[in-house]
């Protein structure tokens, strides 16, 4: 099946010191279009027109504070196969109520949320019928409060994923420079990629050059429907968009090609990759 990742918005009330985005989000909001659910669900309508059902990854900035969330997820789910990558913290009454069932990855940051008010939240989703999958950054501060957290959401029947840092922190580059203690906490639920057998990585992956399907059968969607093979490396200093899945020309690429990145921090690599 074709994939997109779609960040339908880079606007977020949290501000996270280890999110992709921090101190660029004034900068990037100019790729922010609201153009409402009907035209938002016809780009949509004319991908499946072109490729079937496809599945589209809803992430962001955050998702459920988009303007009609609850209603364009619902409508949008009917179309196509979904997931949604959420802190939770917009309006959970309005996606439980919509009727419409997805697997939401419930992002859980501690520095901004409440640990009993987000699970509180997390089981109510569950119950409604949106996945039972937590997410946790391993940004290096937090790692000590792995097994603490592991535990407390296993017991309320969820699995809990880890996900590895990439940035920096007190001059150290991440993920290469966990230590030996932190890569063993880590390790004990690290996430997979997808469908994939693939944990996410504790040391770069070296793709560039590589040839890989990025473009041909999964493309990363910007909030203004510019089309990127992936999210490898710096987007906006290295890549252009191969298309924009708002126009009535896109098509994504006919073939693989090498790949453009010197690593791949979202384990796109893991199923994309031909070699």
């Amino acid at each position: 099946m074709i994939q997109f990742t779609w960040d339908i918005h880079y606007k977020c009330n949290y501000r996270c010191p280890y999110c992709w985005f921090h101190g660029k989000w004034d900068d990037i909001a100019c790729n922010n279009v609201y153009p409402g659910t009907d035209r938002l669900l016809s780009y949509w309508e004319n991908i499946r027109k072109l490729y079937g059902k496809v599945h589209i990854e809803i992430s962001g900035g955050e998702p459920s504070i988009y303007p009609d969330f609850p209603k364009f997820a619902a409508e949008l789910s009917k179309m196509h196969d979904i997931g949604v990558t959420s802190n939770i913290s917009g309006n959970i009454d309005g996606i439980i109520g919509s009727g419409a069932k997805y697997n939401i990855g419930m992002s859980f940051h501690p520095l901004f949320a409440d640990g009993g008010e987000f699970l509180k939240r997390a089981v109510e989703l569950k119950e409604g019928g949106f996945g039972n999958t937590v997410l946790y950054l391993a940004y290096p501060p937090a790692v000590k409060d792995i097994p603490k957290y592991k535990e407390l959401f296993e017991k309320h029947g969820f699995i809990f994923y880890v996900l590895s840092f990439w940035g920096k922190y007190n001059g150290l580059d991440y993920p290469q420079n966990y230590t030996e203690e932190e890569k063993v906490i880590v390790n004990t639920a690290l996430g997979v990629r997808g469908n994939t057998d693939k944990k996410f990585q504790l040391e770069p992956v070296s793709t560039r050059g590589k040839n890989c399907n990025a473009g041909r059968t999964y493309a990363l969607v910007h909030p203004n429907g510019d089309a990127y093979r992936c999210g490898g490396g710096n987007w906006k200093e290295q890549h252009q968009p191969f298309g924009n899945v708002f126009s009535d020309g896109f098509r994504l690429l006919e073939g693989p090609e090498p790949c453009e990145s010197d690593n791949c921090p979202c384990n796109e690599w893991s199923f994309l990759l031909v070699e």
